[in-house]
């Protein structure tokens, strides 16, 4: 009798206990497939065949492990640290993150996170308990825990996270606050800030626009603090110069432009548009009469894109009478806040009917 023809009849053996811990012993230490594989061979040769358990080599029942340790100031939406590892920061930084990678966690298992506050920026002893973390996975995948600064500012000095895995310790991760410094801080800068037109009439108003960046406050004279980027129409009676303002902790940067403004004593009627606004899908100018003679009834037309949209009747004004309306059938639809993309012209005395000092004043131009 062969030995096939022996063992072939013999029912396989299931392998022992000691031998399936021998087989995790070996997935633990990262054998590879092939090696696993002799072994399996050689207890078919000696027993004739092995019915192994499944779960017995599966590599997803650990232990569980971590790598990848690391804090960092982003992570990605499946807890990756973005960008290069960090262990330094600053006060402002808006939140913190410990980042990691558990592998081959078998089901249910726990990791915790304890979040110290240890030494401050005297290097003295504080341990102070910040934040505690935790959560259960399974597997192998990254994870993240995150928190902002405490009160709104990091203290400076160092900070210890305790890392476990089942309530055993396995880690600590450390990062270091260090005090804000100029240095760290660009200086305020003016991109633009200019006057639309920058000479008028007495009477007529001046769009005044601007932007900057890396400013706290932004101030601009006559007016007061304003937004680090916006837009502001005013009426100067006289010629004047206006300063715009942008400070930070490094500093302070300013530019100033000057509107002039031509004054005129005249017996007829002027007509300007003084203001221009919108709220909801209405939008509202306010019209002036700055001649030195009475305004008959007349038209005013806006004009979006270079096209004309609608206009209104404008009643009769006295000198130094201001009214205000609306278009009556525009739908306004370009929201309440400039984005200085729209060209929008409002027009007073828009068919010319009415006899006035100056015929070339009557129009106000933006960009919304």
């Amino acid at each position: 009798m062969s030995w096939h023809d022996h063992f072939g009849k013999r029912d396989c053996f299931v392998v022992p206990p000691m031998t399936k811990n021998l087989l995790r012993e070996k997935v633990a230490m990262n054998f590879s497939k092939f090696e696993l594989a002799v072994i399996a061979a050689l207890l078919l040769i000696s027993t004739g065949c092995v019915k192994v358990n499944p779960d017995a080599v599966n590599p997803e029942e650990g232990p569980a492990t971590l790598s990848e340790i690391t804090t960092a100031a982003v992570v990605d939406a499946q807890g990756q640290a973005m960008g290069v590892a960090r262990e330094d920061f600053t006060t402002d930084t808006p939140t913190i993150y410990l980042s990691a990678r558990v592998n081959n966690a078998p089901v249910d298992t726990q990791i915790t996170a304890a979040w110290l506050f240890f030494k401050d920026g005297n290097n003295i002893e504080v341990n102070r308990p910040l934040y505690d973390d935790s959560i259960t996975v399974k597997g192998t995948r990254y994870f993240s825990f995150g928190h902002p600064a405490p009160s709104g500012s990091w203290e400076p000095g160092q900070y210890v996270i305790q890392i476990k895995v089942n309530g055993k310790e396995f880690a600590n991760a450390r990062f270091k606050i260090k005090a804000l410094q100029k240095a760290d801080v660009p200086a305020p800068t003016i991109t633009f800030f200019k006057a639309e037109p920058e000479a008028i009439t007495y009477g007529q108003s001046v769009v005044l626009s601007w932007s900057t960046t890396a400013a706290n406050r932004v101030d601009l004279s006559a007016v007061g603090s304003v937004q680090a980027i916006g837009n502001k129409i005013v009426n100067p009676a006289t010629s004047m110069d206006y300063m715009l303002t942008a400070t930070n902790a490094v500093g302070t940067t300013a530019k100033k432009l000057r509107v002039e403004v031509t004054s005129f004593n005249s017996d007829k009627p002027e007509l300007v548009i003084t203001d221009f606004w919108a709220e909801g899908d209405k939008a509202f100018y306010k019209i002036r009469n700055v001649g030195g003679a009475e305004a008959k009834e007349s038209r005013t037309g806006i004009y979006i894109n270079g096209l004309a949209q609608d206009q209104n009747r404008v009643e009769i004004l006295a000198p130094g009478q201001e009214r205000v309306y609306s278009f009556p059938t525009l739908k306004w639809g370009y929201g309440t806040q400039r984005t200085y993309k729209i060209p929008v012209r409002v027009c007073a005395d828009d068919y010319n009917n009415i006899g006035e000092y100056d015929e070339v004043n009557n129009c106000l131009v933006l960009d919304w």
